[in-house]
């Protein structure tokens, strides 16, 4: 016998069509699908390919257009913390991720976008360095980490390299 009670629909399909505030418009499902195998694929990424090449490849690739650069970042961090609120990608909402996602995804509208990996000294001698990243548009840093805000981030690369002063 089969029940008639629908069946109730899975964590990644809640998260994705969960109401109109987070696919806004019909092509917003597909850019979606786009940032969630991102998200689910950058880690293995960043291990395999060297960084310079990876982040030329991500610099390259086409991106979703926006009316400006600060319609694009809200669209894509929507997009993406509907997927990092998932239990099987909790674990990938890092700075790391949240920084490469929008490196990979937002129009800079004819902006200068970069990506900026830096580490954070441990309080005591044998601590270990965190590392940390984030993205600027224009000198303005994008979604900053507490850290870099605090001032105790040292940048060691940026990408695309910045003109020498």
């Amino acid at each position: 016998m089969v029940d008639d009670v629908p069946a109730r629909p899975s964590p990644v399909a809640r998260a994705l069509l969960g109401g109109v505030k987070l696919i806004g418009r019909p092509g917003e499902l597909a850019l979606a699908l786009r940032i969630g195998r991102f998200l689910w694929t950058i880690p293995r990424e960043l291990e395999r390919e060297p960084m310079p090449r990876l982040l030329a490849r991500l610099r390259a690739a086409s991106r979703p257009r926006a009316s400006d650069a600060e319609a694009s970042l809200a669209r894509i961090a929507r997009l993406r913390q509907a997927w990092l609120r998932l239990a099987q990608l909790r674990a990938h909402d890092t700075c790391y991720t949240r920084a490469f996602t929008l490196y990979r995804f937002v129009d800079p509208c004819g902006g200068s976008l970069r990506i900026h990996l830096g580490v954070e000294p441990g309080i005591d001698p044998g601590d270990r360095l965190h590392g940390h990243a984030w993205v600027t548009l224009d000198g303005r840093i994008l979604e900053p980490p507490p850290a870099v805000v605090e001032g105790r981030v040292r940048e060691i690369y940026c990408h695309p390299a910045q003109a020498a002063r």
